[in-house]
């Protein structure tokens, strides 16, 4: 199983701010939509609530909470933890994933060595706002500059460490 983060963080690991996205970088949002297209997206329910519905088009959804009703469900699966994410995902065989937040879920799946690699945009600017990537998990994966626009810059990232997952 392969799992590729994909998130923009400013340069002190900020991501949101109450519940949404501190900037508005059009190009650099085309670019996460371009690269989940067709694929499996994992997030939280917070992420889940927040993100406006186009971006779930063409995408099929992994949603985690810890309690399963979700007012804005829309048939799509949830979970409550990694042991009930495991045998779900194994459904989607050719697609491939993509986790993208909050901060919970991202912890939850860099803590336990589930991301092989990460598609981070490193917004320049510092904003405001209330949630923060632990940048420290990205420190020792190599990377490579896959966009350098003035506002941000779109990097991948590999995790040295990984190993494969069959969960």
């Amino acid at each position: 199983m392969n799992i590729t983060g994909i998130m923009a963080a400013g340069p002190d690991g900020l991501i949101g701010k109450g519940n949404g996205l501190p900037w508005n970088y059009p190009d650099e949002l085309d670019h996460f939509k371009q690269s989940t297209k067709g694929h499996v997206i994992v997030m939280g329910r917070k992420t889940f609530q927040t993100m406006p519905d186009q971006l779930f088009k063409d995408r099929n959804l992994i949603v985690f909470s810890r309690t399963s009703l979700l007012s804005n469900q829309n048939d799509h699966p949830v979970v409550r933890n990694l042991e009930e994410f495991f045998p779900l995902v194994k459904s989607y065989p050719l697609q491939k994933i993509f986790m993208i937040g909050g901060a919970e879920i991202a912890h939850l799946f860099l803590s336990a060595g589930l991301i092989k690699d990460f598609l981070l945009t490193k917004i320049h600017k510092s904003y405001s706002g209330d949630a923060y990537l632990e940048l420290d998990f990205l420190n020792d994966w190599p990377e490579e500059i896959i966009k350098a626009a003035p506002d941000y810059t779109i990097t991948h990232l590999k995790n040295p460490n990984w190993k494969y997952h069959e969960d």
